[in-house]
């Protein structure tokens, strides 16, 4: 039988709550070990190369850190946005949920590459392929991503709508 060593003895920090999605490469099982290991040195700044949704960054930023976050992926630049510069609390963008949430559904490219017809739980295109969404949520994506467009957001507000957007859809 074999052993399980414990990668460190001693007791590792308590890791902040972050969000993000769900995928292959997320980080968030190794914080509570990322955490520890900084602990270790004094740092009062961390960079984040290879932050992808940013949870790494978010509980740096949240631990008192200075961050610097960086990834390739064009999505990171909009988690970043919105959880390392966002300040405003959530009243703030309430009206804005409200209105996304009013926004009416419509047919567009999310829709016509992953919304499928309900089919006992999942979801089947017209081609019979099977897609990752039903069609009354891709509609109800694509509405509202071709509504924050409209808006006359800041980059802060508009990364703040689209996380949320991706968040909600995942």
């Amino acid at each position: 039988m074999a052993h399980v060593l414990p990668l460190f003895d001693d007791i590792l920090p308590e890791t902040p709550k972050t969000e993000g999605i769900k995928y292959a490469g997320s980080k968030l099982k190794l914080l509570p070990q990322i955490l520890y290991l900084a602990s270790k040195v004094s740092a009062t700044t961390v960079t984040d190369a290879f932050a992808g949704t940013t949870r790494v960054s978010q509980a740096f930023a949240q631990l008192g850190y200075d961050v610097i976050c960086n990834d390739r992926a064009v999505w990171s630049e909009t988690f970043g946005n919105c959880y390392l510069k966002a300040d405003a609390n959530n009243r703030h963008y309430q009206e804005l949920v409200d209105h996304l949430n009013a926004v009416v559904p419509r047919d567009g490219w999310f829709t016509d590459n992953y919304g499928g017809l309900p089919n006992g739980g999942s979801a089947i295109h017209c081609d019979g392929l099977k897609k990752p969404w039903q069609i009354h949520n891709t509609r109800k994506l694509d509405g509202i991503r071709e509504e924050i467009d409209t808006l006359k957001l800041n980059s802060i507000e508009k990364s703040v709508a689209l996380t949320s957007l991706v968040l909600a859809l995942d």
